[in-house]
């Protein structure tokens, strides 16, 4: 369980540290008695022909499964909403974005920072676009190997094989992908 005081989490300097940098005013936080929220303004996706808002959300006492997770490191992240996409969860339309039941080293947690999350985001939506251009449910094409799906009735989705190397080999590139 994450440390909170009033409204502050003790983790959330280092989180954000990377990604107010990189950022700066376009990365807006939002703390609360029970949870802190990030919202990105105008982030740049690879063919989405307008910036993307994202909503980044961790709950002191998460209202979802988090599979044995600390809840900052299993937040919600939220963006286009309503888009139809393979990897989101069915019950509040987050991003389904690694496996919560892979190892640490193999799943983004709030120890690597919320820059790397945002870049996970980033290429999460741009295989979504491709997926939607190239057929969607009609046999869109998602240009990475996908997990197998988790658990039944869960609405615990797959996610990318690729975002978990990406995460086990540790920071890379801060480039968009």
């Amino acid at each position: 369980m994450p440390v909170w005081y009033g409204a502050q989490p003790l983790w959330w300097a280092p989180l954000e540290r990377d990604a107010r940098r990189h950022f700066g005013d376009a990365l807006r936080h939002t703390y609360r008695r029970d949870s802190l929220t990030y919202e990105l303004t105008g982030l740049d996706v690879i063919g989405e022909p307008d910036p993307v808002e994202v909503r980044v959300r961790f709950y002191k006492e998460p209202p979802y499964p988090t599979y044995g997770q600390k809840p900052q490191d299993f937040p919600r992240v939220h963006a286009k909403p309503g888009a139809p996409s393979k990897h989101r969860y069915s019950f509040d339309d987050a991003l389904c974005l690694w496996y919560p039941l892979d190892p640490e080293q193999q799943r983004w947690t709030s120890s690597k920072g919320l820059l790397d999350l945002i870049e996970i985001v980033r290429t999460h939506l741009f295989l979504e676009h491709y997926w939607r251009l190239t057929g969607g449910e009609q046999g869109g094409q998602w240009l990475m190997e996908d997990a197998p799906h988790g658990m039944p009735g869960s609405g615990v989705c797959r996610s990318s094989r690729r975002h978990k190397r990406r995460i086990a080999a540790g920071p890379g590139p801060r480039q968009p992908r």
